[in-house]
């Protein structure tokens, strides 16, 4: 098993950014290919709010990489909640164009839609989801671990003066997404998103008693044919997707 720290200029966030790439075992790359014509699936991961790239080193990510043989890249995304903020780096252009551009230009990373994935945890599944339903021609899947999903009622609660649970508040959401008077609907709520056609894939997991599971059955709803769910065990991801980051790897790789 192997991972390494990647650090790189992106003009999109007018600044560098951070990213652990999780690499397959030795035996899985073809070392012999020495013009580089073999291109490996990859998995993109985000963390949640108040959390960095490096939270996935204390999950399976590098023993999924290594064992099934393809890369996983997860990149710093701060505050931004995967969005072009309305007042700071466009966050979302920087995931669907530039990051894994950046990425293929250093790794033997495939193009193929079906070959490229991306999921995340809590907040981080709200970004992976968003990505794959506006762009399924970079991202043909999606994984949603115990995804915090209904942005619209937090936004909610920030304008009630309510604790949000996220390490956002009023301004710093107003920050992400212009006025939250203007969420519902926007291109930025995941259940207005999930009522459009999709060619894309989900696959949504929560445990079981989570608070979150009512927001995470709503849009699987919505999603449909598109969607898988599973209720994992309470207590079953110990914090650190010990069961459901291998489960959705291994839906993955089956599809």
């Amino acid at each position: 098993m192997a991972q390494i720290e990647m650090n790189a200029l992106s003009v999109i966030t007018c600044g560098s950014f951070s990213a652990r790439v999780f690499l397959p075992e030795m035996n899985l790359l073809d070392l012999n290919d020495k013009d580089h014509q073999k291109k490996y699936p990859v998995l993109w991961l985000l963390h949640t709010e108040g959390g960095a790239a490096l939270d996935w080193l204390a999950t399976p990510a590098e023993r999924c990489a290594a064992r099934y043989g393809i890369f996983i890249i997860a990149p710093d995304q701060h505050h931004s909640l995967c969005t072009n903020m309305k007042y700071g780096p466009r966050y979302e252009v920087f995931m669907s164009t530039e990051l894994p551009g950046i990425c293929r230009n250093n790794l033997p990373l495939s193009d193929d839609p079906a070959l490229n994935w991306i999921g995340g945890v809590g907040t981080g599944a709200y970004g992976a989801v968003k990505m794959a339903l506006k762009y399924p021609g970079t991202f043909s899947r999606a994984v949603s671990l115990n995804g915090v999903l209904d942005l619209e009622a937090l936004c909610q609660k920030a304008a009630a003066g309510e604790d949000t649970g996220i390490c956002h508040n009023k301004a710093s959401l107003e920050a992400v997404f212009g006025s939250l008077d203007t969420f519902h609907g926007s291109e930025n709520d995941l259940y207005a998103l999930a009522c459009r056609p999709t060619g894309s894939k989900f696959w949504m997991t929560w445990e079981k008693g989570s608070l979150l599971a009512g927001e995470n059955r709503r849009l699987a709803t919505l999603l449909g044919d598109a969607a898988q769910t599973r209720e994992l065990d309470t207590g079953a991801d110990l914090g650190s997707c010990q069961t459901s980051l291998p489960a959705a790897v291994e839906w993955l790789m089956q599809n």
